[in-house]
C-alpha cells in the first residue's frame, strides 16, 4: 500500500521489528474463526488416518479465532514446543498429499494443521495454505463436509466474507439444517452488515444445535443491535453452557473473554476484570485475555500495568492493534525512553501490510484507524476505509470510514457516514466518541458535548489515547 509505504519512510524500521515479526507474523484480527482443533499424532509422526475422515467440524470448532476489528472470536498463542509439533504435522500431512493428491484425509488434516498454525502464530499465510489444502480435498470430493466446514472458517479469517457466505449457501441448498454452514453464513452476514440474515442463520443454528458457540454468536449480534442487556445475559449463559460442555483451555478462555468484552463495553469494568482473569486462568496463552486486562488497567490509570499486560499479549502474538495501543500507552506515560519505544511500535504497525503479503487486506480497517488516529496519511486512511466498506458494510466499517474522512478534513462527509454507523443502534463508546468529535468539527457544540460525555460515561477504556483527547475536546467546548 503506497500510503503505508509513505508513512513508514519517515523513519527507519526498528531492529526489534524484525525479531518480533520475523518470529511471529501478525494475527488476523477481525475475524471470526480458528478453532479448538484436533491434530493427529506427535511431532515426529502423526497417527495414520482412519478409513473414514473423522474431522467434520462442529460450530464450536469455528470459535476461538480472530478478533480483529469487530471484537468477535479470538484465539490463543502456542508455546514453542506446540508450534514445532504443528509444523511437524504440516510437513507430514502435506508430504502425503504431495505423493497422492487423492488422499483427502491427509489434505484435510494438513488444512486443519495450517489453521492451528495461523491461530498459534498469527501467520496469515497459513490460512492461505489451509485454503489450498481444503481445495485439494474438494477437487476430489466437492461434498466433503470437513473440507467445506473448515474452508468456510478460513474464508472468514481471510475476510473473504462474500465467498464464505456463498459457500455456506451452497451447502445449505442441499442440507438446510447444517449447523456449521448456518454459523458460517451468520458470521459472514454479520461482517457484511446484513443483520437480518445473521439473525436468521444464528437462530436456525441455535435451534438445531444449541451450544455455547451459538449463544455466543447471538450475544455478539445483540450487542451490535444495541440490545446490551440481552448481550450480557447470553454471553453469561454461553460461559455456563461451555462449562457443562466440558470446555477447557483455549475454548473455555474464549467464552470468558467474550463475556468480559461485553461487560466492559457496557460499563461493568469490575465484572470485566473478573471475566478477563478467568479467561487467563483457563488459558495462560490467551493473548486476548492479556489485552483485556491491559484495557482495564489503562482505564484505572495504571499505565505500567497496562503496558505489562500488552507486552505479554504481544509476546504471544504481535497483533497490530496491540502494538498501536502499547505505542499510545508509551506516548501517554512519557518517561525516559518511551518516545523511542512508541516509535518502534508504530513503525511495526506500519510495516505489517507489506509483511502480510497476499493476505494484507485483512488489516485494512485496523490500519485505516491507525493512520487516522495518528495523523498519518489521512488520504491513505480514506482509501483503505473506502475499499473495505465497498464490500464490508457493517457498523464498524461505516465508523472507520467516518473517522478517516474526519482526519482528511471532510467533516460533512464524515457526519453522513457516522449517521449510517449509528443507525445500527450499537452502544459502543468509540462510536460515540467519533460522533462527538465530528460534531465538534462541524461546530455542533451541544451534540458534541452529549456524545463525548456519553462515551466517557459508558466506557472510558475504549482507547487510552483517544479518551485523553475526548476529555480535552470536552474541556475546549464553549
Amino acid at each position: 500500500m503506497a500510503a503505508l509505504t509513505r508513512a513508514r519512510s519517515r523513519r527507519p524500521l526498528p531492529v526489534r521489528l524484525f525479531a518480533v515479526v520475523g518470529a511471529m507474523l501478525v494475527v488476523v484480527v477481525v475475524s471470526q474463526v480458528a478453532s479448538q482443533l484436533r491434530t493427529a499424532g506427535t511431532p515426529s509422526r502423526p497417527a495414520a488416518p482412519a478409513a473414514v475422515d473423522p474431522l467434520q467440524p462442529a460450530i464450536g470448532d469455528l470459535d476461538a479465532g480472530t478478533t480483529g476489528d469487530t471484537g468477535a472470536a479470538a484465539g490463543a498463542g502456542a508455546a514453542t514446543g506446540d508450534v514445532a509439533r504443528i509444523k511437524a504435522n504440516i510437513e507430514f500431512w502435506s508430504a502425503r498429499v504431495a505423493r497422492d493428491r487423492d488422499d483427502f484425509i491427509s489434505s484435510n488434516r494438513w488444512g486443519i494443521s495450517e489453521i492451528e498454525l495461523a491461530r498459534a502464530t498469527g501467520d496469515l499465510t497459513a490460512f492461505l495454505k489451509a485454503d489450498g489444502a481444503f481445495d485439494t480435498t474438494l477437487a476430489r470430493d466437492p461434498h466433503n463436509a470437513a473440507a467445506l466446514g473448515y474452508k468456510g472458517s478460513v474464508l472468514v479469517s481471510l475476510h473473504r466474507f462474500v465467498d464464505a457466505a456463498g459457500l455456506a449457501r451452497t451447502v445449505l441448498a442441499t442440507q438446510p439444517a447444517d449447523p456449521v454452514a448456518l454459523a458460517t453464513l451468520g458470521d459472514a452476514s454479520l461482517e457484511l452488515g446484513d443483520l437480518p440474515a445473521a439473525r436468521d442463520a444464528y437462530g436456525r443454528a441455535n435451534e438445531v444445535a444449541q451450544s455455547a458457540a451459538t449463544l455466543g454468536r447471538l450475544a455478539h449480534l445483540d450487542f451490535i443491535e444495541g440490545k446490551t442487556a440481552d448481550a450480557v445475559r447470553l454471553a453469561t449463559a454461553a460461559v455456563g453452557l461451555s462449562e457443562s460442555e466440558g470446555a477447557e483451555g483455549e475454548r473455555a478462555a474464549f467464552y470468558h473473554y467474550q463475556l468480559a468484552d461485553v461487560l466492559i463495553s457496557t460499563g461493568d469494568r469490575a465484572g470485566a476484570r473478573k471475566a478477563y482473569a478467568a479467561a487467563l486462568a483457563a488459558d495462560p496463552g490467551s493473548f486476548l485475555a492479556h489485552s483485556g486486562l491491559a484495557r482495564v488497567a489503562a482505564a484505572d490509570g495504571d499505565l505500567d500495568g497496562a503496558i505489562h499486560q500488552l507486552t505479554d499479549a504481544i509476546a504471544i502474538v504481535p497483533q497490530p492493534d496491540f502494538l498501536a495501543r502499547r505505542g499510545d500507552l508509551y506516548t501517554l506515560r512519557a518517561t525516559s525512553g518511551d518516545r523511542k519505544l512508541a516509535a518502534d511500535d508504530y513503525a511495526t504497525v506500519e510495516a505489517i501490510a507489506t509483511l502480510a503479503g497476499e493476505a494484507a487486506s485483512v488489516y485494512d480497517r485496523t490500519l485505516a484507524l491507525y493512520l487516522a488516529n495518528h495523523g498519518l496519511d489521512a488520504t491513505g486512511a480514506v482509501t483503505l476505509a473506502d475499499g473495505e466498506l465497498a464490500v464490508r458494510k457493517d457498523v464498524y466499517g461505516y465508523d472507520a470510514d467516518a473517522w478517516a474522512l474526519l482526519a482528511a478534513g471532510r467533516a460533512t462527509d464524515a457526519d453522513a457516514m457516522m449517521s449510517r454507523a449509528l443507525a445500527f443502534g450499537t452502544r459502543d463508546a468509540k462510536l460515540l466518541y467519533h460522533a462527538g468529535m465530528i460534531a465538534a468539527a462541524l461546530g455542533q457544540t451541544d451534540r458534541a458535548r452529549t456524545s463525548l460525555t456519553d462515551a466517557l460515561a459508558l466506557d472510558p477504556s475504549f482507547d487510552p489515547l483517544q479518551v485523553a483527547r475526548a476529555r480535552a475536546a470536552l474541556a475546549d467546548l464553549p
